[in-house]
């Protein structure tokens, strides 16, 4: 119990979101959600407690990892009207932690800093984040990004040298990144503001493999609040990974050293079960409980995971039913079903689940004789 009130305690601290505890029904959904998602009934009484809004799915940006670049669907451009925004986050009274993104920058939405004003004064306890390529950082947004109430922004890097940054992230250059994110810290810094709090990201790739303590190391140097290190694992895109569980153990050993070293935070780390890539593991999905839950630009709603967001699978639209009716309807309630019996209940996470369990198959073994290995999947934009 201690442990657990301690841990809470560091939360609100870190994100200065003590004002929560002047809202009981936004506590007491989210103590139910913690039970429901332990127990996974069929039918939700809890409102999910993170939700992910698109404003848009326009980037600026043509990263090799991007579901787009794969060509793999027909893909609709569009963003989100604010007054649409209004109306969707109104059916999410108990939102604890919201993220702005989908697949796009958010940056390139128009009315981006009024969506985060708005929700600030509608949400005012939320942890409000973004993911971002950091390209669109210059000195006028750096301002804007200090005051308007964005609680966290993560900057995906995915690279250390600047030739990797230019095959991974296609249309950007790492140096101008680099230079965002110091202006940013700076001007931080002049405001004497905590806030937002800056990250960066790295998805562990083909093309990046023996550059993980480095971009260690330039973080440290630029003096962000914390880093990510991501697998790519559960993202059926037409990825294809060429390396082994040999190389991602060394690399994540010499990253967790030189992060001890430096004494900087990671906060999403590869852990050593590599239990979700064994080919005899049983279905098992917690996305149809909402842990990662989404809302695409045009109000459709999708689980949280990158594959079914091929806009192949949606439970309902926001515009056309309300969400108390959307979140226990039918499709929902046969998935939870399916997915409890370790059933896969669809196409699309059927592709999913073997991705996974076939990750390491080609280029690497799951024997007991590799200990350390990337961990349960994760998303970052």
């Amino acid at each position: 119990m201690l442990a657990s009130l301690t841990r809470h305690y560091h939360k609100l601290k870190e994100n200065n979101a003590f004002r929560i505890l002047l809202h009981p029904r936004v506590l007491a959904n989210y103590h139910r959600y913690q039970k429901e998602q332990r127990e996974r009934p069929l039918v939700m009484r809890s409102h999910p407690t993170g939700v992910e809004i698109e404003l848009t799915n326009r980037c600026n940006l043509a990263c090799v990892q991007c579901l787009r670049s794969q060509g793999l669907k027909p893909y609709r451009l569009g963003q989100m009207e604010f007054e649409t925004y209004q109306r969707i986050l109104e059916q999410f009274p108990w939102v604890i932690n919201l993220s702005l993104n989908g697949f796009g920058e958010a940056l390139m939405y128009p009315r981006f800093f009024d969506v985060v004003e708005y929700t600030r004064r509608k949400r005012p306890w939320c942890k409000i984040g973004i993911y971002s390529n950091g390209m669109l950082l210059h000195t006028e947004r750096a301002e804007r990004l200090i005051s308007c109430g964005l609680t966290e922004l993560n900057v995906s890097i995915d690279a250390a040298l600047p030739e990797t940054y230019c095959k991974v992230r296609r249309g950007g250059q790492l140096p101008v990144v680099h230079q965002n994110v110091r202006n940013l810290i700076r001007v931080r810094q002049r405001s004497r503001s905590r806030f937002p709090l800056i990250g960066l990201n790295f998805v562990l790739l083909n093309e990046n493999e023996g550059e993980l303590v480095t971009f260690v190391e330039q973080a440290a140097d630029l003096g962000v609040d914390f880093i990510n290190c991501i697998t790519y694992a559960g993202y059926d895109w037409g990825f294809q990974n060429r390396r082994t569980v040999d190389s991602y153990r060394r690399e994540l050993d010499a990253a967790a050293q030189r992060m001890e070293q430096l004494g900087i935070r990671c906060r999403s780390f590869p852990s050593d079960d590599l239990s979700w890539a064994d080919p005899d593991r049983p279905f098992s999905c917690p996305f149809f409980w909402g842990e990662n839950f989404r809302v695409t630009f045009s109000g459709e709603v999708t689980l949280g995971c990158c594959t079914p967001f091929k806009e192949m699978y949606t439970y309902g639209n926001l515009l056309e039913q309300p969400f108390e009716q959307i979140w226990n309807n039918a499709a929902y309630q046969r998935n939870r079903a399916l997915a409890k019996q370790h059933i896969v209940p669809n196409p699309v996470c059927a592709s999913c689940d073997r991705f996974s369990k076939r990750f390491f198959q080609l280029h690497g073994s799951l024997s007991a004789e590799t200990p350390t290995a990337p961990g349960s999947p994760d998303g970052t934009h």
